[in-house]
């Protein structure tokens, strides 16, 4: 696979990945109104989606990695930058040379800032869970 098909590639699982991340958010919030009007089982059912959502995502995340292994250095660094970041490391500090990179890099941002809200749904709900808010075991 050529350069531009692997990135174009990238980013249409990145995509996916938003998309599945907004899925994610949506059963969350749905859990939490289970949670509110004590559905143990609808709050276990909705668990279990989410999770499998949360496989989906893990999976696109591998083929990513595979097809960013496979690219030429500089552009394997870059993109691997932009999309996995590491330490310190902020993707906003890797240089963009073309708009396909500017959407990955938009795409990934998005998403991230999307999971960071899932995120503090999600700890707001394991709260509410540990005072006793619905049975730990759905």
């Amino acid at each position: 696979m050529d350069t531009f098909s692997a990135t174009n590639e990238i980013l249409k699982n990145l995509q996916a990945i938003y998309k599945y991340t907004d899925d994610i958010m949506h059963l969350t919030k749905d859990m939490e109104n289970a949670m509110i009007t004590d559905d143990d089982a609808m709050f276990g059912r909705l668990l279990d989606m989410r999770g499998d959502v949360m496989i989906k995502v893990d999976s696109i995340k591998v083929e990513n990695k595979k097809i960013i292994a496979k690219m030429p250095e500089p552009l394997k660094s870059k993109i691997l930058g932009i999309v996995e970041p590491k330490g310190k490391q902020v993707a906003s500090t890797v240089k963009l040379d073309n708009p396909l990179e500017t959407n990955i890099f938009d795409t990934q941002k998005s998403t991230m800032d999307l999971l960071k809200k899932v995120i503090a749904l999600d700890n707001s709900i394991k709260n509410r869970i540990r005072k006793g808010g619905v049975d730990s075991k759905a």
